[in-house]
């Protein structure tokens, strides 16, 4: 089964910069920027390799990535805004400015420039406050932002959010099954720690391991214990998922339940 197109992850380009300090780098380029800005970032990273080693991070983790392209998003709605002359926008930038909340802020972009913005424009939640204090999300807005979600969905994320179509179309596309995310985790961990069963049982199916969810060396016995969900649990012990297995603190499922206080779960365990 082929995957919706809007649930394919946004593709980046990416290039080769030469760093001051005499290294280089692959850094992924954010869709939709344009040239100019595009060039004007390299020059600046070219010459501050420490903020471009930020950035080359930041590019490693999809969260990371999509708060970036959200805030980036909010940022070049107003100054397309304050190119046009709109008075409204133009009134509210400049009660911004005196605004003590955010006037160093400014004042900072002001004095440094490229660096200072880069700096800002990373901070998710400072790009949702002063979005709130123009006036809150505009409506044009939100379906821009919807798609950069959509877009942006990871294996991982559909394995969390249970979104069954879009995990087995990453499976039909021979995603590893197995590959822990910047945190450390697999899809079979989020889909057992948000309770997701459909997913649990496509994952398993396709011969997930189950004895490895994270690199703590957690089981998703572990997971389904330490948060109390007592059909997977159920479910994993039929499969003949072992509840004595300890993870790397020498924790077994049953221990995790009890230090969780799930009563349900650690008779269930201590019946087995």
């Amino acid at each position: 089964m082929a995957p919706a197109p809007e649930l394919r992850p946004r593709t980046l380009s990416s290039e080769t910069l030469r760093l001051e300090d005499g290294t280089t780098m692959e850094l992924a380029r954010l869709p939709d920027l344009d040239d100019a800005t595009w060039d004007e970032v390299k020059t600046y990273l070219e010459s501050h390799a420490d903020m471009a080693k930020r950035l080359q991070k930041l590019a490693k983790n999809p969260d990371a990535m999509r708060g970036w392209m959200q805030t980036h998003a909010i940022a070049q709605h107003y100054n397309s805004k304050l190119a046009a002359g709109d008075a409204p926008v133009q009134e509210r930038v400049l009660s911004l400015e005196s605004d003590p909340e955010f006037k160093d802020v400014f004042e900072d972009i002001k004095k440094n420039g490229l660096e200072a913005a880069l700096k800002y424009h990373q901070d998710e939640e400072l790009m949702l406050k002063l979005s709130q204090k123009m006036g809150g999300l505009p409506a044009e807005l939100k379906p821009v932002l919807k798609k950069l979600d959509e877009t942006s969905l990871t294996f991982h994320e559909a394995c969390k959010n249970g979104d069954l179509k879009s995990a087995q179309a990453w499976i039909d596309e021979r995603t590893p099954l197995n590959a822990q995310d910047h945190r450390g985790i697999t899809p079979l961990g989020y889909a057992v720690g948000a309770n997701k069963i459909a997913v649990v049982k496509l994952l398993l199916d396709r011969r997930a391991n189950p004895y490895s969810v994270d690199a703590s060396g957690n089981s998703a016995l572990h997971y389904a214990s330490g948060y109390g969900r007592r059909e997977l649990v159920e479910y994993l012990l039929t499969c003949g998922v072992s509840p004595q297995m300890a993870n790397a603190k020498n924790q077994t499922p049953i221990t995790v339940a009890n230090l969780n206080k799930h009563t349900a779960v650690v008779q269930l365990l201590e019946a087995r």
